[in-house]
């Protein structure tokens, strides 16, 4: 199996005392979208943020289609898109002239606006200002812009926070569109249990900074075939390990 991402023994502390990540070990598959899943505060922001670079590394390693994310930042970057918390978006812009200033911050070919936009379902929204759009719209355009460059590997925080079931429905939707019509691998990190089950091929749960699980999704239900996802779920972060 070929891994799109890989950290070995990546470790985190933003103080002397307890790690916020303790030897995390994420494995990534090329064409999967990965569930990294668990409880809130448990590191999966930390873990992403040091993936794109937004954080120092302190200890570990990152690698990117088999290459040191240390050694070739600039160049791997190009090859992700992201957004993290919450998309950085001009309210008093259109999405389209939204999109601009990305295009021009990327440099990336004009052509891609429209593509970003048709795959995200904004395409008619014109001259609306974005501080008009929807919770939802906002999430979308977010991802459009994580789209503009046209990257190989998809890396989302908690997309569907915040939003409604109809929007949670949208953003799943779209995800599992990107990972099948355009062979997009996504990590997606999530603390709602059914979402992940809904979506992911594979998946890994972390808990107080530390790995309890990693491996595909059926093989985690597999491993307890009369329990539901709730249950094993809660069984594996108390136990610590499977």
């Amino acid at each position: 199996m070929q891994f799109i991402l890989e950290t070995s023994g990546l470790t985190y502390a933003f103080s002397r005392k307890q790690p916020v990540l303790d030897n995390i070990n994420l494995q990534v598959p090329e064409g999967s979208i990965y569930g990294f899943l668990g409880p809130n505060g448990a590191g999966k922001t930390t873990t992403l943020k040091l993936i794109l670079g937004l954080l120092t590394r302190q200890r570990g390693d990152i690698t990117l289609w088999g290459r040191s994310f240390e050694k070739d930042r600039k160049g791997l970057l190009r090859r992700l898109g992201s957004f993290i918390e919450t998309p950085s978006l001009y309210g008093h812009l259109s999405a389209m002239d939204n999109l601009l200033v990305w295009q021009k911050i990327y440099h990336c070919p004009l052509e891609n606006i429209a593509r970003a936009l048709r795959l995200v379902g904004l395409t008619d929204t014109g001259s609306k200002k974005v501080r008009q759009f929807s919770f939802g719209m906002k999430q979308r355009l977010g991802i459009a812009v994580a789209l503009l460059h046209r990257p190989a590997l998809l890396v989302l925080d908690e997309p569907t926070n915040g939003l409604d079931p109809h929007g949670i429905i949208d953003i799943r939707e779209l995800l599992k569109t990107l990972n099948r019509e355009e062979g997009i691998t996504i990590l997606v990190s999530s603390h709602l249990l059914s979402e992940v089950e809904k979506l992911a091929t594979h998946m890994g749960i972390i808990h107080h900074g530390s790995m309890v699980y990693q491996g595909t999704l059926h093989g985690l239900l597999s491993r307890h075939p009369h329990a539901d996802l709730e249950k094993i779920f809660l069984d594996t972060i108390k136990l610590g390990a499977l």
